[in-house]
């Protein structure tokens, strides 16, 4: 059953009145009205001074301090859905990123009637290790939707141990659609063809693969641009305002659209170069909206049909999130916009009737970096940049993998060096995993005297140096067709890089998984002050996990 205290509701009512509609703001400590906000959506996460007492201790020394910055910095808060689901409950949806690296954040979702300002939907999520926290309202204790509905969302973030937290909100009031039946759309694209888990976009690779979904043709040298086919129809089910004969919406539609890196640091952003209305168009005979940015396979970076993103260089390697929003006029005075949400599927809560969910992207291209020696089945080896998805690798156990896709990255950073004793050097990012006889360690946690394994068994290292970098480093994808063929589709994949056995990025993405979501590694690396914090911090996901099957 939904219950929340006058007292938590108060300071969250006042922050509310405080916010433009729709536009989010940050909260700072210091303004007593803020930190009253703050506290109370904390409690309302289900976060105590007991269960956290490290962040309430920052709230507190921040409150003591100087303004914090007025502006979102780093953080990104979206409210991707709101209204009344099937059986006629409120609910509201929001997407949380700290796109400067989301050591730990929690989010909150949060609905009330607009009129009464009475609680009618709540939910909250957590999130360690980087990456989207999508919050959803639950619908077991959720309450009928209004007729107006106030949707708050709320974020707080650190991206690291050593920064300070920062907190935000957003709030937005809108009419609640009467209707609990689900809208008539369609989603064409995009679609997984070939069974995948999510829907697989190759960018510039030398052979498009039986891997993927879409490909687009881009250089191999050049960062690659963030390309989405999206077509589509939904039936507004009314008659629709401002559509000229030609079926162009004249004023009024408003949309909007963002990818989210699910385990990475970023929210993408559309090229703004690239007009999105201008390929909405409305039938007023049948009520219907299509949507049409097509798979364009033959276009050129800057000129293609389908949606364009900005580049962004960990998209490759992790799941992504895509959000697209419509605000279509329509000729009803009650509700004059016909809202209507496409986002990929967060959690399993019942989701508005006006959201329609698709599966996650993820991205893989061709590499550009130069060195390193990656042993080939055939026992040759190639420099790094000319391994690409029609090659076949050695592995660490002497068996041999197809290579899927291949992965770059630039890194302006320190970056690990590592020497062995019997004369292999390597250079490789700190999360980079690296095979020892125990199994898989980051390079960042290795050192000197450790054993790694080599092409020639377990060797010492006598060597690991933190170094400056600025320069592209690249990774594999392995495991391809042909091997998932032979029963091999959750083998962990290794291949050899100059010698010694490292991980490729499947590998590297579920080591960070496993690392952060371990209290004994991550207690060993962050201030005592944060123990408890984040013993409790994992507790919450580990019950999420189990209730609600969250996948982050």
């Amino acid at each position: 059953m939904l219950s929340i205290s006058e007292d938590q509701l108060a300071p969250i009512k006042t922050a509310v009145s405080h916010s433009s509609d729709g536009v989010r703001r940050a909260l700072d400590p210091s303004k007593p009205e803020d930190a009253a906000a703050i506290r109370a959506f904390l409690q309302l996460t289900g976060k105590t001074e007991q269960t956290h007492p490290g962040l309430y201790g920052d709230v507190d020394r921040l409150a003591a301090g100087p303004p914090a910055p007025a502006d979102h910095e780093g953080q990104a808060l979206d409210i991707v859905d709101r209204g009344r689901d099937s059986q006629g409950r409120a609910t509201a949806r929001v997407w949380h990123q700290d796109t400067d690296g989301g050591y730990v954040s929690g989010s909150l979702a949060l609905a009330l009637d607009a009129d009464t300002h009475e609680p009618v939907a709540l939910g909250y999520a957590n999130r360690v290790g980087g990456g989207v926290t999508p919050a959803a309202t639950r619908s077991a204790t959720a309450r009928p939707a209004p007729d107006s509905m106030t949707t708050v969302g709320f974020y707080h973030s650190q991206s690291s141990p050593d920064t300070d937290p920062k907190f935000g909100m957003v709030a937005q009031t809108a009419p609640v659609p009467a209707t609990s039946t689900a809208i008539t759309a369609r989603v064409t694209a995009p679609v997984t063809t070939r069974g995948n888990a999510a829907v697989q976009i190759g960018l510039g690779r030398t052979n498009p693969g039986n891997d993927l979904d879409y490909f687009y043709r881009q250089s191999q040298t050049t960062l690659p641009q963030l390309v989405v086919p999206f077509t589509g129809t939904v039936n507004v089910q009314q008659s629709m305002a401002n559509v000229a004969p030609t079926g162009q919406f004249t004023s009024g539609l408003v949309v909007s659209t963002q990818l989210y890196s699910l385990n990475g640091t970023s929210r993408v952003d559309h090229l703004a170069s690239q007009p999105l209305n201008t390929k909405i168009t409305g039938n007023t005979n049948t009520n219907v909206v299509t949507w049409s940015f097509p798979y364009d396979p033959t276009g050129t970076p800057g000129n293609y049909q389908s949606l364009m993103y900005n580049p962004y260089l960990p998209a490759n390697d992790h799941l992504t999130a895509f959000f697209f929003s419509f605000q279509i006029p329509v000729q009803n005075p009650v509700t004059p916009v016909f809202s209507f949400n496409v986002c990929s599927t967060d959690w399993p809560d019942h989701s508005s009737v006006s959201c329609v969910k698709i599966l996650d992207l993820q991205f893989w291209w061709h590499c550009v970096a130069e060195g390193t020696q990656v042993t080939l089945a055939d026992g040759s080896t190639l420099p790094v940049e000319q391994v690409d998805n029609t090659r076949r690798v050695r592995t660490g156990d002497g068996g041999s993998l197809g290579v899927e896709a291949t992965t770059r990255g630039l890194h302006k950073s320190r970056v690990v060096e590592l020497r062995t004793s019997r004369g292999h050097l390597l250079v490789l990012t700190d999360g980079h995993p690296v095979v020892t006889p125990d199994g898989l360690r980051r390079a960042a946690d290795l050192a000197v005297g450790d054993q790694v394994l080599t092409e020639g068994g377990p060797v010492e290292l006598v060597a690991v140096a933190p170094i400056d970098a600025d320069a592209v480093f690249a990774n594999l994808k392995l495991v391809d067709e042909h091997d998932r063929a032979r029963g091999l589709a959750g083998t962990i994949g290794t291949f050899l890089a100059n010698g010694i056995v490292v991980g490729d990025v499947t590998s590297m993405s579920d080591l960070h998984q496993r690392l952060v979501h371990s209290l004994e590694y991550m207690t060993a690396r962050i201030p005592e002050r944060y123990h408890t914090d984040y013993a409790s911090t994992l507790a919450d996901i580990a019950r999420d996990n189990i209730r609600y099957g969250g996948r982050y």
